[in-house]
């Protein structure tokens, strides 16, 4: 691994009681500021640790360019962490990839191609065929993700929160985070309850609740880095206890919320995943503390969520005014 200070820099994220959205006394909900880690997310910690296993593998070496599909975040992970080794990178992301997070992945050194939202995470595999000096981290089906999260944000959450928790909420996109974080607080505690934030138009509630046509459930949304249009092997649906569906609007609102009430600057998918957490803290009984995360900074999305015309161009002017 590289020797740059900065990748020491690399979980221990501060833990915040979001106490203007605590709905009753007793009842709180606390989120795990994930946005503070190197480049803006919570994908920093997977990458360092399969790449670390990459490395100890013998996958990875010194003429080795590595090739991943994200749709932002994982790119720039990717692409600062193989620049710091000294590496080649190749990132292919969605056509609603932000702008903010291409050229993020673009200043970190690496090569960036767009292709369409349904069809792009199916070009690192063929990429990676090509040549052997080529490494595909595939974050979709590497078993290294869920057990990143096991290992760092699972433990680090059971630790800032003294083990005091009675349900953690988080969206999927690999699903990786609730799959991670889940198994290491259950074993801690097994009354915890684990509850996926999924947005509309994903297929993991569909799916999660029996639908044998959960594939038709599959419509375009603009929140950036959740919910997925197939199922993911890194994504462990035996240990969800309950799902919670969220939109656009519900999520992005949330988000002005956050940075207007909160002072936090947080990304689509935080939206989501506070808006889910507030409605499961609405139906408890004090005491109460449910934890989520904020997987990315909203700067990131400056063109789009904060963006009052980007806003008023896809029927969501109404947040703003």
């Amino acid at each position: 691994m590289s020797k740059i200070e900065s990748l020491n820099l690399i979980g221990s994220t501060p833990m915040v009681h979001l106490k203007t959205l605590d709905p009753k006394p007793g009842v709180e909900i606390h989120a795990k500021l994930e946005y503070m880690n190197p480049t803006g997310s919570m994908k920093d910690r997977i990458i360092a640790y399969m790449i670390q296993k990459g490395i100890e593998e013998g996958k990875i070496n010194k003429n080795t360019t590595i090739v991943e599909g994200s749709s932002g975040n994982t790119g720039a992970s990717v692409a600062m962490i193989a620049s710091t080794m000294g590496l080649k990178s190749i990132i292919f992301v969605p056509d609603k990839c932000s702008e903010e997070k291409i050229a993020i992945i673009k200043s970190y050194g690496a090569e960036v191609i767009v292709k369409p939202e349904l069809t792009y995470g199916k070009f690192p595999a063929i990429k990676a065929s090509e040549s052997e000096d080529y490494y595909h981290i595939d974050q979709y089906n590497n078993i290294y993700n869920p057990e990143a999260h096991y290992m760092t944000l699972g433990k680090e959450i059971w630790d800032d929160m003294n083990g005091e928790i009675d349900a953690f909420v988080a969206s999927a996109s690999t699903g990786g985070t609730l799959s991670g974080v889940a198994k290491r607080l259950k074993e801690n505690n097994p009354n915890i309850k684990a509850i996926l934030a999924d947005p509309e138009g994903s297929v993991y509630k569909p799916y999660l609740e029996g639908k044998e046509d959960y594939m038709s459930y599959i419509k375009s949304f603009h929140v950036e880095g959740a919910g997925k249009t197939k199922l993911c092997a890194t994504m462990n649906c035996d240990i969800v206890d309950e799902t919670i569906a969220f939109n656009d609007e519900k999520a992005i609102a949330m988000v002005h919320r956050l940075a207007r009430e909160e002072g936090l600057m947080a990304g689509g998918s935080s939206g989501g995943n506070v808006w889910a957490a507030l409605e499961v803290a609405k139906r408890m009984e004090a005491p109460a503390k449910i934890v989520t995360v904020l997987p990315d900074s909203g700067f990131k999305y400056l063109s789009k969520i904060f963006n009052p015309q980007w806003l008023n161009e896809v029927g969501l002017g109404h947040i703003v005014k």
